[in-house]
């Protein structure tokens, strides 16, 4: 007896801080990439396709589609504030 079947799976690729479209609140937007995976004996063994994006605000929780590109992009600019973060906790005190 074989068992198989599939299962969808979210990863958490990027948080930024800005407006949401659905509420209007300044709150983290957190980027998700689903992706469904084929499974045999209840293990996943490899994904369908590249997935789908999606963005989900912390504040009301609404959840809004986003194409490939735009995810990138998302990614790029959180990756980019994530590294301006760090390196602005590495810097002396200033003053006396």
């Amino acid at each position: 007896m074989i068992i198989f079947g599939s299962r969808s799976r979210s990863a958490l690729v990027g948080v930024l801080f800005f407006a949401c479209t659905l509420c209007g609140s300044t709150a983290a937007q957190r980027l998700h990439r689903l992706r469904t995976w084929f499974t045999l004996f209840f293990v996943p063994v490899f994904p369908f396709g590249h997935g789908r994006y999606v963005l989900q605000c912390a504040y009301c929780g609404g959840q809004s589609s986003m194409p490939r590109d735009g995810a990138e992009r998302f990614i790029a600019d959180s990756e980019r504030a994530q590294q301006a973060h760090l390196a602005q906790e590495t810097l002396p005190p200033t003053g006396a």
